[in-house]
Parts: structure tokens; C-alpha cells; sequence
């Protein structure tokens, strides 16, 4: 079964979230440690099934949590449970991550595991790849690859391009490219953007969505990012042989990272999601610690 929905609303979209989310913080900045965690959720059903948000370098640390979300129309519940891991050694950075997950009446786990390389003071690049066991929902495997170059003075302007493949357990497969920036300002602020070109088969479908985000914080002490995403979706699994294809999609996360004590704290996420065919919304809760 296929449900189809024509609506392509996406630069008044665009336009409305990107000056939500922007007016949501303001003020002076300070450069600082990015506030997430190496490894992301390879969740396929984002704005546009795009790549995943290229690494960021909190390192060292483990951290372990769960989540729930609620979804309209009679589409029932999300919940799920998560373990990851990032460790640097030289120049490398490596992440893990476990992820189990129930969703559209199925459940399965899904597994990554990745590096960032450090090739010398202005560039570094990272491979993350995952599988998964159970949930239609999940890829069959998944691929993500970027390159960032640091520039400015201060090395504070960071743009990043990458590319990634997407396997589903159904006949669909998407090919994402990423192109976005990163600035680091003075104060303990930061400031993303980012857009992805996705190409979904069958049918070559293109897909364009891209994202804003806010950061503030300073390591050891707190992080807070708010985040929205925008875009058109080719194609989300709602069921082993049922699609929804060809529809705009928008996200709202807001992230609290928290240190309680000097080496542990909790890891606190809101996230809003809609689409024409149903509203999700929930939040997870972890708890990390750095060695």
C-alpha cells in the first residue's frame, strides 16, 4: 500500500523555521567543545531520510538511556532503549552505538561504529557504519561519510560536505549528499547549518531538507542546542510493505547535556515532529560519564 501527498510548501517552510528557530536564542559568543556525541540516530524517519549529522567531538565518555514518543492518528508509540561509547587514541576518535527500538507495532536493535581522523590541524574526516537486527524500520546498512575543514584564525568556522547510502529492508535506497558550517563564536555559543540533497530509488525521487541549529554551553558545565529541521521526505516505512512517500516534513528538538558532578550528568531531549499524516512527539533521558 502507498499513500501519496503532493504538497510542496518547502521555501515558505524553509523560511518560517529557519526565523523560529534563529529568534529562539540570541546574544554574544565563546568557542568551545561541540555538544553531541560522535554517533546519532540512523532513525530513517527525519526530514528528507537524510544523512546523519556529521560527528561531533565529545570524547571519552559512555552513556546509556532511554526514550518514548507518542505519535497522532492512531500511529501508537516509540519507545526504546540506547548504549554509546567514544574513545580517542591519537588521532583517531573512535564511537559505538547500540539501539533498540519499537516503532509502527515491530521492534529490532541497530548497531554502529565509527572513526574521526584528525589528518592535520585544519582537516579531519569520519566514517560511521551500522546494521541492524529485527525492525522494518531499521536499515539494512548504512553508510555516512564526511570531510571538514577548519578555517579563520581561531580555526572557528568549520564546512563540512559528506555523502551517505541507505539501504532499507524494502526495495528502497537513498542517496544523500551533505554540504554545511559550523561557527564558533567568542562566547560560549555556536551556530549550524546544514543542507542535504537526497536522491531515493525507486523512481529517483529528489528529496531536499536541511536543518539550523543553536548551541550554548561550555564543556564540563552544560550544553543546550535547539534544532529545526525542514524538508521533503521521498519515502518513511510506516509497515513491512507501507509507505508514505513524497510529503514535507518538520523536526524541533531541544537537547540539555548536564554535568551533575565532574565526570557524570544526564543527557535530557525533547523532539517534535510533523508530517501531514501524523504529529510525534516525546523525549529521551541518559545518563553519561567521561574517563
Amino acid at each position: 500500500m502507498m499513500i501519496v501527498n503532493h504538497e510542496r510548501d518547502r521555501f515558505a517552510g524553509l523560511l518560517l523555521l529557519l526565523i523560529l528557530s534563529v529568534a529562539t536564542v540570541a546574544g554574544a559568543q565563546e568557542s568551545v567543545v561541540p555538544p553531541t556525541s560522535a554517533v546519532v540516530s540512523a532513525d530513517q524517519s527525519s526530514a528528507g531520510a537524510s544523512t546523519e549529522q556529521p560527528p561531533k567531538l565529545l570524547t571519552n565518555y559512555v552513556e546509556s538511556g532511554g526514550s518514548y514518543m507518542n505519535l497522532s492518528n492512531s500511529f501508537g508509540y516509540w519507545a526504546g532503549g540506547y548504549s554509546r561509547g567514544v574513545l580517542t587514541t591519537g588521532n583517531n576518535t573512535w564511537n559505538g552505538e547500540v539501539n533498540g527500538q519499537h516503532e509502527f507495532g515491530d521492534a529490532g536493535a541497530y548497531f554502529a561504529a565509527g572513526d574521526t581522523h584528525t589528518f592535520n590541524p585544519d582537516w579531519y574526516g569520519s566514517l560511521t557504519m551500522g546494521s541492524s537486527a529485527g525492525g522494518f524500520f531499521w536499515p539494512r546498512f548504512r553508510t555516512d561519510a564526511f570531510i571538514n575543514r577548519k578555517w579563520l584564525g581561531r580555526k572557528q568556522w568549520i564546512t563540512t560536505l559528506g555523502y551517505g547510502y541507505y539501504a532499507a529492508k524494502d526495495v528502497h535506497r537513498n542517496h544523500s549528499f551533505y554540504m554545511g558550517s559550523t561557527y564558533y563564536f567568542e562566547k560560549p555559543w555556536i551556530v549550524e547549518e546544514g543542507l542535504y540533497f537526497n536522491v531515493s530509488n525507486p523512481g529517483a525521487v529528489f528529496a531536499p531538507a536541511g536543518f539550523v541549529a543553536l548551541t550554548h554551553g561550555r564543556n564540563k558545565q552544560h550544553y543546550i542546542t535547539v534544532r529545526a529541521g525542514f524538508g521533503e521526505e521521498a519515502y518513511q516505512l510506516i509497515g513491512p510493505a507501507t509507505t508514505l512517500t513524497d510529503f514535507n516534513s518538520q523536526t524541533l528538538t531541544i537537547t540539555w547535556r548536564k554535568w551533575v558532578g565532574m565526570n557524570w550528568g544526564f543527557n535530557f531531549s525533547g523532539d517534535y515532529y510533523h508530517n501531514p499524516y501524523y504529529l510525534r512527539g516525546g523525549s529521551s533521558f541518559g545518563f553519561f560519564k567521561d574517563f
